[in-house]
């Protein structure tokens, strides 16, 4: 009976031995895999986040643009003297204020009249009273047009002290044309304020041509 006792608890022993490697076995293949699940939970990322990420850790490449060294223009200095200075002489033809002046080749130039009259026109800036009218014809002898666009008549008086006049406008001033033809003459009259109280000659200065030199007309006031 003994023996058999024993036969009997070595047989349980060997059926309970193996019942605990049994779930032995099973706990640690359970914990394996719970193991694998959360890896796999941990590491996972959509496709959509994965392809993101790069885009975003992205940043622009700088590059230096090297900026173009400006060129120098070409330039070519004109040459001395190919354009020549207009140049008026000093020297003015000066005649009495009754005689007849040549101011150019061909060209007469002369006061026909000098009048005291009153300026009565009422116009901003400009003086009203006493004032010397003065009439002066150019001639053109010459095969060409006179240009005349340019000329200009200016007058001074008490003598040699030579006080500028002021020119007026009025209804009696007129002015020459652009041009006088060959063979023709043109006058126009001009008209400058002068107070009464003046006394010594009057000087009418003609400016005809820039290239020629002025005419001076000198004689007593009227």
């Amino acid at each position: 009976m003994r023996g058999d006792a024993l036969m009997a608890d070595s047989g349980d022993s060997g059926v309970g031995r193996r019942g605990w490697l049994g779930w032995l076995g099973l706990g640690l293949a359970a914990a394996l895999a719970i193991a694998i699940v959360v890896w796999g939970v941990t590491n996972f990322r959509p496709a959509a986040e994965s392809a993101a990420t790069p885009a975003a850790s992205w940043s622009p490449e700088t590059r230096e643009v090297e900026t173009p060294t400006p060129q120098p223009t070409e330039f070519t200095a004109p040459e001395p003297g190919a354009t020549e200075a207009v140049t008026k002489p000093d020297t003015p033809v000066e005649v009495a204020l009754d005689e007849p002046a040549t101011a150019a080749d061909d060209i007469v130039v002369e006061v026909t009249s000098v009048a005291a009259v009153t300026a009565g026109r009422e116009v901003p800036g400009e003086r009203s009273g006493p004032a010397i009218a003065v009439s002066v014809r150019i001639t053109n002898n010459g095969g060409q047009p006179v240009d005349t666009s340019g000329s200009n008549v200016n007058l001074t008086y008490g003598g040699d002290t030579r006080i500028p006049a002021a020119a007026v406008t009025g209804d009696e001033t007129t002015a020459w044309p652009a041009s006088v033809p060959p063979g023709e003459s043109a006058t126009a009259i001009f008209v400058f304020s002068v107070p009464q109280v003046s006394s010594g000659d009057i000087r009418v200065i003609v400016d005809l041509l820039a290239t020629e030199p002025d005419v001076v007309f000198t004689g007593p006031e009227p």
